[in-house]
């Protein structure tokens, strides 16, 4: 009798051991290996001629969730399929995956989720929330050389800084700099969810094709350095390897509101800057003193 309870007890402490290192295998292979990315692009060389290359990046969960599922999703829907990268800045970053190819574009929740039908009353433009210390988000991925990160827009001209934080959705940029003074700029305020592990050449490479001055750029205060490539990097796919993962629709901020309560706010900044210029110009007719131009920042 107690040979048998020995036995069973034994049984059951061998079978107990055989699954935890079933499930402990399972996650290494299915759940704990982090998604990867394969990008696959062409670019112009300075030679003027047409170079393709892969770009492998892993993306991190654990410190980004919002971004990686956003990414995960758009990519496996074939979004960024014949993109490009837009926006190029020596020494600093790449940036891509705006449907518009100019920066201005975003993308539809249709694009991010197949059960929402396109044009429908339930889609619009979307945005995520921002994963970064600024926004209350502990995000221990530091920018650096191949990091990648979510582009955003800026708005706390208009004292919306929030709306600002939260307006990425699409567009992503892999950094090309160490400097410090560029990192700092960027950690903190920028979401970073994953990381350049194969292919960086094919980064530096596209970092340094020809760029020009833009008309945007030929006009902005704050921007003396050209980028926008001449001939435009592409994206011609992306697909994310989740080795069995599932990556639900991260939860979306409507970008169109954001948007209208950024062009009223928009609108009412010129409408007050038109109303001063109109008054200075009167002061001066009046008083006989030296015109003063005024500038009005968009």
């Amino acid at each position: 009798m107690k040979e048998n309870k020995s036995k069973a007890i034994l049984i059951i402490a061998i079978l107990a051991v055989t699954a935890i290192i079933a499930i402990v295998c399972y996650g290494a292979i299915k759940g704990n290996k982090n998604p990867v990315a394969t990008m696959e692009v062409s670019y112009v060389d300075s030679d003027g001629n047409e170079q393709t290359g892969t770009i492998k990046i892993e993306l991190d969960p654990e410190v980004a969730p919002i971004s990686v599922a956003n990414f995960v999703n758009l990519a496996n829907n074939g979004f960024y399929d014949g993109l490009t990268f837009h926006r190029i800045i020596s020494d600093f970053m790449i940036q891509g995956g705006d449907i518009n190819g100019n920066g201005t574009g975003s993308a539809t929740l249709s694009k991010l989720d197949k059960s929402v039908i396109e044009g429908s009353s339930d889609d619009y433009t979307y945005s995520i929330k921002g994963e970064f210390a600024a926004n209350g988000v502990n995000n221990s991925l530091k920018f650096g050389k191949g990091v990648i990160g979510m582009a955003r827009s800026d708005y706390s001209n208009y004292g919306l800084t929030q709306e600002g934080y939260n307006s990425a959705s699409s567009q992503f940029f892999i950094v090309t700099t160490d400097k410090e003074s560029t990192l700092n700029s960027l950690n903190q305020y920028y979401a970073a969810f994953g990381k350049v592990i194969e292919g960086y050449d094919i980064v530096e490479a596209i970092a340094n094709v020809e760029v020009a001055a833009s008309s945007d750029d030929e006009s902005s205060e704050s921007s003396s350095e050209a980028s926008t490539p001449v001939n435009a990097p592409i994206i011609k796919s992306v697909r994310v390897e989740t080795y069995g993962a599932k990556y639900d629709i991260p939860e979306t901020i409507n970008f169109d509101e954001i948007q209208s309560t950024v062009t009223q706010y928009q609108n009412y900044y010129q409408q007050l800057m038109s109303s001063y210029t109109t008054s200075s110009e009167s002061d001066v007719e009046t008083e006989g003193t030296e015109e003063v131009e005024t500038t009005t920042e968009e």
